[in-house]
C-alpha cells in the first residue's frame, strides 16, 4: 500500500430515499461538508492529498453494487485515478459483507486505502483491516435484522387483509391517509366485471379478450402505485387471465407465511360476486386440462428453434393459417402474434413477420442436401470457418457469454425493483436467494469471458475437415434411405445448422462446425444408422 501522503481522493456518497436525494440541505450536503473538513485537517497536518473527484448515488439501496456512481468509481480506481477513498461511514459503501469485501480486495489490488470518518480507521494496518471487516459484518448483520423486521410486519399487516404496496389493481384507488385500504374505482371497477361476464359468454381468453378491445374496453397504462411494466393500454390473453384469477375481486387477500400462500379478509369491497369468480375458474381449469390432441394433420415445423428475423432477431415460431383450401404452415414471430391477437388491426413492425413454412424449409433441405452430395463445399466450410476463427477468436463466444451477463443483470434489476415495492406479508429470503443464484452465474460467465480473452481463441476449435466429412456421410447414408419422421429431421438439422436468419427476399444459412459439435453428432447418428430407426430416442444398442 502506498503511504497516505499526497493521495488522489475521492469522495463517496449515498442516501436511501428520494426525500434525502431531494432536500438541497439533507444528507448528501452534510456528508459531503464532513469529508471537506476532513480533507482540510489532514493537510493542515501534512500533505494528505487533493480531492480528485466525488461520486454521489441518490435514492440507491446498500444492499447491493449496482448503483452506477459506484460502479464509476469502482472503474476510476482500476484506472489508478484515485488512490484513496473517503465516505461518511462504512454502510454508505455496502451493508453486504460479501459485497464489501470485493470491493475492498479490488482496493487493494490496485493500491487504493479507505478512510471512514464515522469509524476512523487506517486501512494501511492489519489492526485496521481487522476492525474494517468487523464493522462490515456489524453492517450486514444490521441490514439482516431490519429485513426481518420488515418482513414480519408486512406478514402481520397482511394477515389483516390490509394492503402493503406495489401496483394497485385495476377497480381499485388508494385512499389518501389511511395506508393499507383500497377503494373501489368505479371508473374502472365496471371494466374488470365486464371482463368476467365476457369471459363467462365467450368461455374462451383470446376470444373474451378480443371482444373487449373491439368494443373499446381497455385498461390504463400507467399503474397506481408503480410497478416493472406499464399496462398496454389494450387487453391480452395474459393480462386477462391475471384479472380473472386474482382474488382480490372478491375481496380475499392472499399473503405468503413460511412457504405456505394464506388468505384473509380484505379490507375493501369485492367488486365481483363469489359464484361468478368461482364459475370462470372451473372454466379456466377446464380449458387449461383440454389438451389439443396430436393428429397426423397437423404440420410438422422441422425448422423449430432454428428460424430468426434477421431484422430483430427474435425467433421465427411454427403456426398454421387457415389457407383457401387447406391450412398452412408459417414460421413467425410468436411474441408479436400473441401480444397483439386480441386486437382486430394488427401492426407488425418487422418485414416479413411470417414466412411460408413448405418454401423455407424446402429451400433449407436443398442447402443440407447440396452440403451431403459436394465434397468440396465442405471442404471450402471448413476452410472459411477456419480463417473467421483466426481473425475473430473472441468475437462469438464472448458476445454469447456477454448476452448472458446482461439478461442476469435485467433479471437482478428487476428483483431489486420488486424488492422495494415487495407486500410487507411476504418475506424477501426467496428474493435474496434468487439474487446470489443470478449473482454467482453472472460472476461465472464474467470469469469465462476474462478466460477466453486470456486464451485468445474459442473453448471450442473448428473440427478436422476428415471429421466433418465423416459427420456429413454418416447424414448422408440417412438422408439416402427411406424417409424419415419429422422429429428425426428436426433432430439433425440442429446437429448441422446453428441458425437461419430470414430477411425480405433471402434467408442466411449458418452451418456448425465446431469440434465439439460434429463429435457429438457422429455418435448420434452412427447409434441411428446401426439401429435402423428413424427416431434419435430409440434404436440404441
Amino acid at each position: 500500500m502506498k503511504s497516505l501522503a499526497n493521495h488522489k481522493i475521492a469522495f463517496y456518497i449515498r442516501v436511501s430515499t428520494e426525500e434525502q436525494a431531494e432536500n438541497p440541505e439533507g444528507s448528501i450536503k452534510n456528508q459531503e461538508d464532513r469529508l471537506r473538513t476532513m480533507v482540510k485537517l489532514k493537510n493542515m497536518e501534512s500533505n494528505f492529498g487533493n480531492i480528485v473527484d466525488v461520486y454521489i448515488d441518490r435514492a440507491k439501496s446498500g444492499k447491493d453494487t449496482k448503483r452506477p456512481e459506484l460502479q464509476r468509481l469502482l472503474q476510476d480506481i482500476k484506472l489508478r485515478k484515485v488512490n484513496l477513498v473517503m465516505a461518511s461511514e462504512l454502510s454508505r459503501i455496502s451493508r453486504s459483507m460479501r459485497d464489501f469485501s470485493e470491493i475492498w480486495e479490488l482496493m487493494k489490488t490496485h493500491n487504493c486505502g479507505f478512510y471512514s470518518l464515522r469509524e476512523n480507521f487506517d486501512t494501511t494496518t492489519a489492526a485496521g483491516e481487522m476492525v474494517l471487516y468487523t464493522l462490515a459484518n456489524l453492517a450486514q448483520f444490521e441490514r439482516r435484522q431490519i429485513s426481518e423486521r420488515v418482513a414480519a410486519n408486512m406478514n402481520i399487516r397482511a394477515s389483516r387483509g390490509l394492503y402493503n404496496g406495489g401496483s394497485v389493481p385495476l377497480g381499485y384507488k388508494l385512499i389518501e391517509d389511511k395506508p393499507g385500504y383500497l377503494a373501489v374505482d368505479e371508473a374502472h371497477a365496471e371494466t374488470v366485471r365486464v371482463c368476467f361476464k365476457s369471459f363467462l359468454r365467450e368461455g374462451s381468453l383470446s376470444q373474451a379478450a378480443r371482444w373487449l378491445n373491439d368494443n373499446k374496453y381497455e385498461a390504463p397504462k400507467r399503474m397506481q402505485g408503480g410497478g416493472l411494466k406499464q399496462r398496454h393500454g389494450f387487453f391480452t390473453v395474459d393480462s386477462l387471465h391475471h384479472i380473472l384469477k386474482n382474488k382480490v375481486y372478491i375481496g380475499v387477500r392472499e399473503y405468503q407465511e413460511n412457504g405456505e400462500i394464506k388468505e384473509a379478509k380484505a379490507n375493501w369491497e369485492p367488486i365481483v360476486e363469489r359464484d361468478t369468480f368461482d364459475n370462470v375458474q372451473s372454466i379456466l381449469e377446464t380449458n387449461k386440462s383440454a389438451k389439443k390432441p396430436f393428429t397426423q394433420s397437423r404440420y410438422p415445423y422441422i425448422l423449430t428453434g432454428l428460424t430468426f428475423c434477421v431484422k430483430c432477431g427474435n425467433p421465427l415460431v411454427g403456426k398454421s393459417a387457415h389457407g383457401r383450401h387447406k391450412k398452412i404452415g408459417y414460421y413467425e414471430h410468436g411474441w408479436a402474434t400473441k401480444r397483439q391477437s386480441c386486437l382486430t388491426k394488427k401492426i407488425f413492425t418487422c418485414d416479413p413477420h411470417r414466412v411460408n413454412a413448405q418454401v423455407l424449409e424446402g429451400v433449407v433441405l436443398e442447402k443440407v442436401k447440396e452440403l451431403l452430395n459436394q465434397p468440396d463445399l465442405s471442404r471450402d466450410l471448413v476452410f472459411e470457418t477456419g480463417k473467421y476463427h483466426s481473425r475473430n477468436p473472441n468475437k462469438k463466444q464472448i458476445d454469447r457469454l456477454k448476452a448472458l451477463v446482461y439478461g442476469y443483470n435485467s433479471q437482478l434489476e428487476a428483483i431489486s425493483e420488486r424488492l422495494s415495492q415487495l407486500p410487507k406479508s411476504v418475506s424477501p429470503s426467496f428474493f435474496f436467494a434468487q439474487m446470489e443464484k443470478l449473482e454467482k452465474n453472472k460472476q461465472d460467465a464474467l470469469q469465462e469471458i476474462e478466460l477466453v480473452e486470456r486464451q485468445g481463441g474459442f473453448a471450442d476449435r473448428p473440427a478436422e475437415l476428415k471429421d466433418f466429412q465423416n459427420f456429413l456421410g454418416h447424414l448422408k447414408t440417412l438422408f439416402d434411405a427411406e424417409a424419415l419422421d419429422k422429429e428425426t429431421q428436426n433432430r439433425i438439422l440442429k446437429r448441422l445448422i446453428s441458425r437461419i436468419e430470414v430477411g425480405v427476399e433471402s434467408f442466411c444459412l449458418k452451418f456448425i462446425v465446431s469440434e465439439t459439435n460434429v463429435k457429438m453428432g457422429i455418435d448420434e447418428v452412427s447409434v441411428l444408422n446401426r439401429g435402423g430407426s428413424n427416431s434419435l430416442t430409440n434404436g440404441a444398442p
